[in-house]
């Protein structure tokens, strides 16, 4: 009689990829990032001074610190806001916007919310991250973290020359 072999190590191989893929339970598909990013463009037609929205209920958080990854800076058209909400799906589930009246570009971010009571985190991250402000949402209270952005001295002792600072705010957005 032949033995028949069960591929035990290929079934948990596909189940690990099927969890790390899921965002709410749902698979994160082009479908499904694109109808997101739809709502999230909608929602952000409506709210031109700025939003937080948390992608797993489409709501605002009311409380945290709001911190922007460096990796969806400068996103301001609806089709980079797809990779933004990807970045967000495989990360935090946070999406934020704001109008820059300077150009008049809406700019979005995935970002990271930060409890309360951890802004040394938050503006660790923040720093981390390249951002010149983070955002404590329950006080509408934007922390700049400008200062704390001076470039460590270069090998012989020199500082790098640090961008104007009209450059820096075009590419280190603060979050809302």
């Amino acid at each position: 009689m032949k033995k028949k072999t069960f591929l035990w190590p290929s079934v948990a191989v596909l189940c690990s990829f099927l969890l790390t893929a899921c965002f709410s339970g749902k698979l994160i598909t082009n479908a499904r990032v694109d109808a997101v990013a739809d709502h999230v463009w909608n929602y952000s037609q409506s709210h031109p001074d700025g939003f937080t929205i948390d992608l797993r209920t489409m709501t605002e958080p009311t409380e945290g610190i709001c911190v922007a990854y460096a990796a969806t800076q400068d996103c301001h058209s609806r089709e980079r806001l797809n990779y933004v909400v990807k970045h967000a799906m495989k990360h935090n589930g946070f999406v934020g916007g704001w109008l820059d009246t300077a150009d008049s570009s809406f700019y979005f971010d995935s970002s990271r919310i930060f409890s309360e009571d951890s802004l040394d985190a938050a503006e660790k991250f923040g720093i981390e991250n390249e951002q010149i402000a983070i955002f404590q949402i329950s006080e509408g209270k934007v922390i700049r973290l400008s200062d704390s952005l001076t470039p460590p001295p270069t090998s012989t002792g020199a500082t790098r020359p640090r961008a104007p600072l009209s450059r820096r705010q075009t590419s280190r957005r603060v979050p809302r």
